[in-house]
């Protein structure tokens, strides 16, 4: 049986805290902070290990 390359590529995850938020909703608050702080930036030996950073979905939690 012959052998084969093959190139595989793992999904990183990681949170990054996005600021409070005064809003009517998780929704509207969802927005603000993504407009505010929903870039991703990574170090410059990350930036040579990772494609692509983004927020691919957040998590809303009320302030109580």
């Amino acid at each position: 049986m012959t052998t084969k390359k093959w190139h595989v590529y793992g999904k990183v995850y990681a949170t990054k805290y996005l600021g409070c938020f005064e809003a009517a909703t998780s929704d509207e608050a969802e927005s603000m902070a993504l407009e505010a702080n929903g870039h991703v930036s990574v170090c410059h030996q990350c930036s040579s290990e990772v494609e692509d950073p983004e927020i691919d979905w957040c998590n809303v939690e009320e302030d109580k």
